[in-house]
């Protein structure tokens, strides 16, 4: 045998014992993918112990003096491997890309070995459809970013990506995209990133088109897409994308469950005053309940789609929208919560109404008696059998963000158990007052910015109602200072920390009304 054949045949066992490496890792993958995701066994089953057997023999006659041996057993090994290649490809098909990433998405640690196995088994096969580039643009970008603790990611940088990437591009044919045409698509890259970064809110992230502009980007590409200049750049704007759009959905979804409570609240006012509902208003109530379902059918299955995210935010701005919500909310709260003569006489002196509804004088709280009923609302959902450290976490009142001693006062009012005048009974009363104002000026601080957007001439209107928020923020916080002083005279140090963890949650609220409060054109109540 020839030194030159020899070297043939070496490069071809070395090049075919990587492609069973990449098939034995892509079998695992189906594997843990049908059990965990699909909950059925893989339905291909493949004897990988028996091949490596078979390579390891190979590879001991390799240098055999018969080389027309040894190329035969090479060749039904090649043929065997292609069968097997064919067979996993089958099953793949089954799998959409969603799949793909929310198998990924589940693994704390991604193991670059594995990655890189998976893409050179998608890169080995016959050929690279629509479905196969979505899956290697979700591998790609899962080996090129860095997850970070809080959820986002970094990018790599760009010689790091290219050592990554370079290698497994260099069997594939050549792509055949020009070089002006790579320019242009580099500066077409480079506006979408740009785009997305300057979106301020989710909507306009994912309503405003940049999102659907760069799939269709990608899916114009097909297999240009793995060209060695534009890939880095794409892996690096997909990394953007990803971390912008993280970024604004956490900022979006407690706006949109506190709004959806806040529409929810009006349903139930709503009932009580059918006449009150217009046709417009009824259609956007169908619409909203329609959206939410699939909102929630989404989030319990851990696949929310952000379309779905977005038509209900759409929903809800429709409905928080109507010219007649600001004139007939207070008449409806303010009918509910005014006692009549009969009761105001019985209840005199008694600290629960009804109950099941806050003590009497904090419901005569004008200015925060919708947030309080939205607090004793939430909390009557959730249910009274968990414990206050439970039930911040209830579906029904984790968009209102409390604390456990605060759901504990709201409890502790219903029931009487904090007489009014004494200490307990102002902590709680004033714990949760400062709750309810809490969620009353960021709702106002969000309503502000949304107004002034829009350019409604409802502005003013939202103005003058926060300046009084910031007014009884500036009261409640006094409160806070004397009831700090009290504790910490009595050496109350579990006191100290709930005020003080309540105080400052209070005053960073207070900070943000007031500053979007000020430059709207707002005027101090100070």
């Amino acid at each position: 045998m020839s030194a030159t054949s020899l070297h043939e045949l070496n490069q071809r066992y070395v090049r075919l014992t990587d492609r069973c490496r990449s098939q034995w890792t892509f079998y695992q993958f189906l594997q843990g993918l049908f059990k965990h995701l699909r909950h059925e066994p893989c339905p291909v089953t493949l004897d990988f112990p028996a091949l490596f057997n078979e390579l390891r023999e190979l590879g001991a006659v390799l240098g055999h003096p018969e080389p027309a041996r040894t190329e035969k057993t090479l060749a039904e090994l090649v043929a065997k491997v292609d069968a097997q290649s064919h067979r996993l490809l089958e099953v793949d098909k089954q799998i959409p890309p969603s799949l793909v990433r929310r198998f990924f998405d589940s693994l704390r640690n991604q193991d670059e070995k594995v990655l890189l196995a998976i893409i050179k088994f998608y890169l080995d096969g016959p050929a690279i459809g629509e479905d196969t580039l979505d899956k290697l643009d979700i591998l790609f970008t899962r080996l090129v970013e860095i997850p970070r603790a809080d959820g986002a990611s970094l990018v790599r940088g760009r010689h790091e990506i290219e050592r990554l990437v370079h290698p497994l591009l260099q069997h594939l044919p050549p792509v055949t995209t020009p070089d002006e045409e790579v320019e242009i698509l580099l500066r077409a890259l480079a506006e979408l990133k740009a785009e997305a970064v300057a979106a301020r809110r989710f909507p306009e992230l994912v309503g405003g088109g940049v999102l659907d502009r760069y799939r269709s980007l990608k899916r114009r590409l097909g297999d240009s897409l793995l060209h060695p200049r534009l890939l880095p750049v794409l892996l690096e704007t997909t990394v953007t994308f990803k971390n912008r759009f993280r970024q604004l959905w956490q900022e979006e979804e407690p706006r949109i469950l506190d709004d959806t409570n806040r529409v929810r609240e009006l349903q139930r006012q709503l009932e009580a005053h059918p006449e009150m509902v217009t046709p417009d208003l009824r259609e956007a109530l169908s619409t909203f309940a329609s959206a939410h379902r699939r909102f929630d059918a989404g989030r319990q299955a851990e696949n929310l789609r952000r379309d779905d995210a977005l038509q209900l935010r759409l929903a809800l701005d429709r409905i928080l929208d109507q010219p007649d919500l600001a004139q007939f909310a207070p008449p409806l709260a303010a009918a509910e919560a005014a006692p009549t003569a009969e009761a105001a006489k019985t209840s005199e002196g008694d600290p629960q109404v009804g109950g099941d509804r806050p003590a009497l004088s904090l419901q005569n709280d004008t200015l925060l008696r919708e947030y309080l009923s939205k607090i004793h609302f939430a909390l009557e959902l959730a249910g009274r059998d968990r414990s206050p450290s439970e039930a911040i976490h209830a579906r029904e009142v984790v968009a209102l963000r409390l604390e456990p001693w605060e759901v504990e006062a709201a409890r502790q009012l219903v029931e009487g158990d904090a007489p009014a005048g004494s200490l307990a009974g102002e902590q709680g009363r004033l714990l949760l007052q400062a709750a309810a104002l809490r969620i009353r000026m960021d709702e106002e601080a969000r309503e502000i910015d949304r107004l002034h957007r829009s350019g409604s001439e409802h502005l003013p209107e939202i103005l003058e109602a926060a300046a009084q928020s910031l007014q009884r923020a500036a009261e409640l916080d006094r409160r806070f200072g004397w009831l700090f002083e009290d504790a910490l005279f009595r050496g109350e140090t579990e006191a100290l920390e709930k005020l003080h963890r309540s105080r400052f949650r209070l005053l960073r609220a207070y900070s943000g009304l007031w500053l979007i409060h000020n430059d709207r054109g707002g005027i101090s109540p100070y």
